[in-house]
């Protein structure tokens, strides 16, 4: 439930990815935020972000709260429950319990299971996932942070193995565990309307954020997308549901998003181009100078500040220098120290007759004698 604040109280900034195959974000993470925030009958408004460095954390998404910012999936909930935006008030202890261990399922065994699927699956990632990263990162990125997030999935991933299905067919451990995690929320869900009965809880806009962006996107192989409509329909007939809930609490417009910032951009629109990098600048700053949200654990806390303070001080080291160099170059164009200009051809030719036909001009072997009387005359 909503708390009762004022109209004046500034809406929470959700900074995420893109949207994707329909869905209001390609990431299960960020898009579970945005079902929370619904839900939850906040104040808000979206932001479309392709720089996770943006965050804190270096990872989307990133709520930001007046100049606030509160990085990662569970910190931002437990910041929304503390403003008052809690959809687990009414859950008895032990169905928090339940709740936390059903999304620690999701976010590990089903998450990884969706990267094996987008990344190491090579058709999938060829002609799916380069193309989804294609439309959300700018020229020059598109190119090389697609591979470095594949090499990050294969060393989460390294550990799983090979196994034979109930089938008798070999596939990878991912696929089963993915399958477990499906049988545990079919159970749980069973005939209710929500995970814990008729009103949606934190579980229901995670699992909902997690499971429609496995049976909604048509991918080139659409392994994930088979066990879940085949093996569970109660689970393919929640997420219509869930589809249809999320109607009833509509977000606000997203907020525009900046062009991307590359050679072409400032050369086609250099106004937007050039508010597009002071906006990205400002995020920045905000990001790095504003407090952190404190995990609970003094030695976690400790090692965050000192990073903090670490990029704080490298961003000013480098700002020191842009400045000192751009305050150099023009002190040097305006005071005329440098100047730029042409020799007008008019001018030069007149130069060069003088000298071929002596005029006023003298050749480079005569001498030049002044008299005391100051008459000045040649000795060839």
């Amino acid at each position: 439930m909503a708390p009762s604040t004022t109209t004046s109280a500034p809406p929470f900034e959700l900074f995420s990815w893109g949207s994707a195959w329909g869905l209001s974000s390609f990431d299960p993470f960020c898009m579970s935020i945005q079902c929370y925030l619904s839900l939850s009958c906040a104040n808000w408004f979206s932001t479309t972000s392709a720089d996770p460095k943006i965050s804190p954390s270096g990872e989307l998404p990133l709520l930001r709260d007046g100049t606030i910012p509160v990085a990662g999936t569970a910190n931002i909930i437990r910041h929304l429950k503390r403003k008052g935006y809690d959809l687990d008030a009414n859950l008895t202890p032990l169905q928090l319990a339940q709740s936390n261990s059903y999304i620690n399922l999701i976010e590990t065994k089903l998450y990884e299971a969706r990267l094996h699927t987008l990344f190491m699956d090579a058709k999938n990632y060829n002609e799916d996932t380069l193309r989804v990263y294609s439309k959300q990162l700018d020229l020059m990125r598109r190119f090389y942070v697609p591979e470095i997030l594949k090499k990050r999935v294969v060393g989460r991933l390294v550990g799983y193995r090979m196994m034979l299905d109930d089938e008798g067919k070999l596939v990878n451990e991912v696929y089963l565990n993915a399958k477990d995690v499906f049988q545990a929320l079919n159970d749980k869900l069973g005939d209710q309307l929500f995970f814990f009965g008729d009103k949606p809880t934190t579980l229901d806009a995670v699992a909902y954020a997690h499971l429609s962006l496995h049976a909604l996107p048509l991918l080139s192989n659409p392994k994930l997308n088979a066990i879940l409509t085949f093996n569970f329909p109660n689970l393919t007939t929640y997420i219509t549901r869930m589809q249809a809930a999320m109607t009833l609490y509509p977000p606000p417009t997203p907020a525009p998003s900046p062009p991307p910032l590359h050679i072409l951009s400032f050369l086609t629109n250099p106004t937007a181009s050039f508010a597009a990098l002071y906006a990205a600048s400002k995020q920045r700053v905000i990001a790095l100078t504003s407090p952190a949200p404190l995990s609970g654990d003094p030695e976690t806390d400790l090692r965050e500040k000192r990073r903090r303070e670490e990029r704080v001080d490298l961003f000013y080291k480098w700002g020191s220098v842009v400045a000192a160099v751009g305050f150099f170059v023009g002190y040097v164009v305006v005071n005329g120290i440098v100047q730029f200009g042409e020799v007008e051809e008019g001018d030069e030719e007149e130069e060069v007759e003088g000298e071929e036909e002596g005029g006023d001009g003298y050749r480079g072997d005569e001498a030049v004698y002044v008299d005391e009387d100051g008459n000045v005359y040649a000795d060839e």
